[in-house]
C-alpha cells in the first residue's frame, strides 16, 4: 500500500519481485533486521521473493525510496525494504495460527516470546503448502508451482548490565517445489529444492551516556539443487544443476549524541559474497567471489527547532571495481503544527553482481543460454525528491515528487544463434566476453550488457480520513514515467498508473475487524520496441476477523473477489501476461496466550 512500491509485476505474478519508483529488483536491497537477505539474487533475476517471506515473524516493514547507497551500500541504488522481526515485550506470550483455503493451501504457525530477568527470547515456527495450477486450457504446463515450505526464526538477547548486551538470531527455511513445462523436448517435470540459513551475533555497548557502539557478525548461505524429467518416459533425469551462495559480513557502528539537536553516526563494514554452482557459473563449484570494504558517516542536526538536516556519505572499495564515493542530503522543515515539507538528494552505486559477471547457464529443456560478461561497468543513479505532508486528528495527506536518473543499467541482450566456433568467436568478441565461458553452439545466446540510460520520475499521493470512530478510508496513487533515455521508449514491466483505496471497520467492543480494498494497475509495456502491452486490471480483496473467548480469533480472507484474470485468456488462442489464478479464499483460527 506504500505509494511507489510494487511487489507484483507482469508475468512474474507468482514471484513477489521488488520495484520502487519504477526501479527494478536488482537495484533494490532487501534486508531483515538491517542485514541482507541472501537468495542468489545475482542469478535469479535479482528477486528476493516477497510472496514467500513469512509475516508472522515481522513487527513492521520499513521502506527507503530512491538512492540509499550512502547509508546502506551497494545494491541500494533504487531503495531499501527492511523487514524488522518481533521483539518480546511481555513476560510470556504464546501464539498459534492455522488456516486453509484455495489450491489446497494449508498453513500453520507457532510462536513463543518471553522476558525473564536479563534474558529475552522469541521463536517462530511455520509450515506452508499449496498446490500448483495452470491457466491455459488443454495445456498441462503449470504457472504457479506445487510447493511446501518450512521456516524457523529464533532470537536471544542477554543484558549483562545497562551498558552491555549481546544478541543472537538464526533464520532458516527449506522450500520444495515442482512444476510442469511444455518445452522443446516435450512435457517436462522440474523439481527444485532450495534452502536459506542466516545467523547473526550483535553486541550493543553504552560507552558513555551519549555514546553507543554496536558490532555485528553475520553469515548466510543459500543452497539450491534442481533436476528435469521427461514426463511419460523412462528417460533418466537430466539438467541437474546446483547453486550456492555464501555471504559473510562484519560491521561496527559508533553513535554520539551532541546535546538534543545533533546525532553523529559512523561505521565500518567488511563483506564477502561467494557464488558457485554447476551449469550456473564459470568455475562451477570452485565459484567466484567479491569483497567490499566500506566506511560511512551520517550527521543529523537541527540548526533550529523546525529544521532537521541529514548529511551522509559512503566510501567503498570493491575488490573488482575499485573505489567509489556516494553522498546524500535530506531536509525536513516543519511549516506549521500540521504541515511538514521534505526534500532529499542522493547518489547510488551498484557493482555488477557475481551472476552478471560470471553466469553460464544452458537451459536443459529449451535451446537458449545466458552468458555473463566480465567487462561490465558499474550502475549508478541519482535520486531527487520533494514533498509535503499534512496530519491532524482525523486527516492525513502526503504528496511527493521524485526523479531518478540511472546510468549503465545492466540487462540481457540476444546476440544471435551461433552455428560454428568461428561464428561464436565473432559474436562474442565485440563485447569482450572470453571463449573460456565455453558457450554452446546452436543455442539462442543472451549476454549481459550495459544497455540502458534510464530515468524514472513521477508523483505519489496518499491519504487517510477517519470517517467515524470505527470507520476509516485510506488511499494512494502513483504516477510513473519510466523511460529508456537511449531510445525514448518506456521501460518494460512498469505500470504508468497504480494505487489503491481501502475501507477499514474496527469495533473493539464486539472484537470485530474488517476491511475491503481495491488495487488498480494500468496497462504496462511488454516489448516497447514492438509496441506490445499487457492489459490493465483491478483486484478486490476483503478480510474480516472476530475475537472469540479464551484468546481465540477467527478470520476469513477473500482475495480477488471479482475473479480478475488476464483478458488475453479469453482470446481464440489463449495467452496471458500476468499469472493470477483468480479468486482465492482462506479461513483460519488464531490463538494467543499472555502470561505474567
Amino acid at each position: 500500500e506504500i505509494p511507489g512500491v510494487l511487489v507484483r509485476s507482469g508475468s512474474s505474478g507468482t514471484v513477489g519481485g521488488e520495484q520502487i519508483q519504477g526501479i527494478d529488483s536488482r537495484q533494490v536491497l532487501v534486508l531483515q533486521d538491517g542485514l541482507p537477505v541472501v537468495g542468489a539474487r545475482g542469478i535469479k533475476s535479482g528477486n528476493v521473493n516477497l510472496n514467500r517471506q513469512n509475516v508472522g515473524k515481522l513487527e513492521q516493514v520499513e521502506v527507503a525510496k530512491g538512492a540509499a547507497s550512502a547509508l546502506y551500500g551497494s545494491d541500494a541504488i533504487g531503495g531499501v525494504i527492511n523487514m524488522i522481526t518481533k521483539e518480546p515485550t511481555e513476560p510470556l506470550s504464546l501464539g498459534a495460527v492455522v488456516s486453509g483455503g484455495s489450491l489446497g493451501a494449508v498453513d500453520g504457525r507457532i510462536d513463543l516470546g518471553a522476558r525473564w530477568k536479563k534474558l529475552t527470547f522469541f521463536t517462530d515456527l511455520e509450515s506452508h503448502r499449496q498446490d500448483s495450477y495452470g491457466l491455459l486450457p488443454g495445456n498441462p504446463s503449470t504457472v504457479g508451482p506445487d510447493f511446501t515450505r518450512n521456516d524457523i526464526l529464533t532470537k536471544l538477547r542477554y543484558s549483562f548490565s545497562e551498558r552491555a548486551a549481546i544478541g543472537m538470531s538464526a533464520t532458516a527455511y527449506h522450500n520444495h517445489q515442482t512444476g510442469l513445462t511444455n518445452s522443446s523436448v516435450g512435457l517436462t517435470l522440474g523439481t527444485s529444492n532450495d534452502s536459506n540459513q542466516m545467523y547473526a551475533v550483535t553486541g550493543d555497548f553504552l560507552l558513555t551516556p551519549a555514546t553507543t557502539l554496536q558490532t555485528r557478525a553475520y553469515t548466510a548461505r543459500y543452497d539450491e539443487n534442481s533436476k528435469t524429467d521427461l514426463v511419460g518416459t523412462n528417460t533418466p533425469s537430466y539438467g541437474f544443476a546446483n547453486l550456492n551462495e555464501r555471504y559473510h559480513r562484519l560491521d561496527a557502528t559508533l553513535s554520539h549524541q551532541f546535546g538534543a539537536r545533533q546525532l553523529l553516526q559512523g561505521g565500518v563494514e567488511w563483506a564477502q559474497d561467494l557464488y558457485r554452482g554447476a551449469n550456473r557459473l564459470v568455475g562451477d563449484n570452485a565459484g567466484q567471489q567479491a569483497t567490499t570494504n566500506d566506511i560511512w558517516l551520517q550527521d543529523r542536526l537541527q540548526p533550529f527547532r523546525k529544521l532537521t538536516v541529514t548529511l551522509g556519505g559512503r566510501y567503498q572499495h570493491h575488490s573488482l571495481y575499485g573505489d567509489h564515493l556516494v553522498p546524500k542530503i535530506g531536509v525536513v522543515y516543519r511549516l506549521t503544527d500540521h504541515w511538514v515539507a521534505r526534500g532529499s538528494f542522493g547518489k547510488g552505486f551498484r557493482a555488477p553482481d557475481i551472476g552478471q559477471l560470471y553466469y553460464r547457464f544452458a537451459n536443459p529443456s529449451s535451446f537458449y543460454q545466458v552468458i555473463g560478461n566480465p567487462t561490465l561497468r558499474p550502475e549508478n543513479s541519482e535520486s531527487i525528491s520533494a514533498g509535503v505532508g499534512y496530519q491532524q486528528r482525523r486527516w492525513q495527506f502526503g504528496l511527493n515528487l521524485y526523479r531518478n536518473p540511472l546510468n549503465n543499467l545492466i540487462d540481457t541482450y540476444s546476440v544471435g544463434t551461433p552455428q560454428t566456433a568461428d561464428q561464436l568467436a565473432a559474436m562474442l568478441a565485440p563485447y569482450g566476453v572470453p571463449l573460456s565461458f565455453n558457450p554452446l553452439l546452436n543455442r539462442v545466446t543472451y549476454i549481459y550488457l550495459n544497455l540502458n540510460r534510464a530515468r524514472t520520475q513521477g508523483v505519489e499521493v496518499n491519504g487517510k480520513v477517519a470517517v467515524t470512530r470505527h470507520v476509516a478510508l485510506w488511499g494512494a496513487y502513483t504516477f510513473l514515467d519510466a523511460e529508456d533515455r537511449a531510445t525514448g521508449l518506456p521501460l518494460p514491466q512498469r505500470h504508468r498508473h497504480q494505487g489503491y483505496i481501502k475501507a477499514d471497520y474496527n469495533y473493539p467492543r464486539w472484537g470485530l475487524l474488517a476491511n475491503v480494498r481495491e488495487t488498480f494497475f494500468s496497462r504496462w509495456p511488454l516489448n516497447p520496441a514492438q509496441g506490445t502491452y499487457g492489459y490493465g486490471y483491478q483486484i478486490w480483496d476483503a478480510y474480516a476477523s472476530k475475537k472469540l473467548p479464551r484468546g481465540l480469533q477467527a478470520f476469513l480472507a477473500i482475495d480477488n473477489i471479482a475473479d480478475s484474470r488476464d483478458q488475453k485468456l479469453t482470446l481464440a488462442t489463449p495467452a496471458f501476461d500476468r499469472a493470477d489464478y483468480g479468486r482465492t479464499w482462506r479461513l483460519g483460527l488464531r490463538w494467543r496466550f499472555r502470561g505474567e
